[in-house]
């Protein structure tokens, strides 16, 4: 899977009446965490973030952070959580889960069927789905789209 960019910003506002001053802004609030660094808020362009969430083929998302103002230039990031307004749809915050480029991470990919079973095809048999997610272990850029 390649990697997007996408840029962020550090963010110090945490309290709801800042976060919401920031949604009206045109930005939606982020957190980063993992094993490589403490975690840290970020604020993410709300346009670029739902064109990149809008024009994924997966639910598995790798994104090379730039966070600006950082002492590391970019960060190798999974998007773990997306969470969305109930009613509106709007994106209201995201979670990244930061990953080494040389260390395994697990994920679950989604299983899809393609093309027409023989036994429902000609048997007049029905198909039921099993698995609908496998996990996979691999390293970030080899997991599959």
């Amino acid at each position: 899977m390649k990697s997007v960019a996408l840029k962020a910003y550090p963010r110090s506002q945490v309290q709801r009446a800042e976060v919401t001053k920031l949604r009206r802004a045109g930005r939606v609030p982020a957190t980063i965490y993992g094993r490589l660094a403490q975690p840290q808020n970020l604020a993410l362009d709300t346009e670029e973030l739902v064109d990149l969430i809008n024009h994924s083929v997966s639910e598995n998302l790798l994104v090379d952070l730039t966070v600006d103002q950082d002492a590391r230039s970019k960060r190798l990031a999974l998007v773990q959580d997306v969470q969305h307004h109930p009613l509106t749809g709007k994106v209201l915050h995201v979670d990244f889960h930061e990953v080494a480029e040389n260390e395994n991470v697990t994920v679950f990919v989604p299983v899809e069927t393609i093309g027409e079973a023989a036994g429902v095809k000609t048997g007049g048999g029905s198909l039921s789905h099993v698995m609908f997610k496998v996990k996979v272990r691999s390293l970030p850029k080899d997991l599959p789209e």
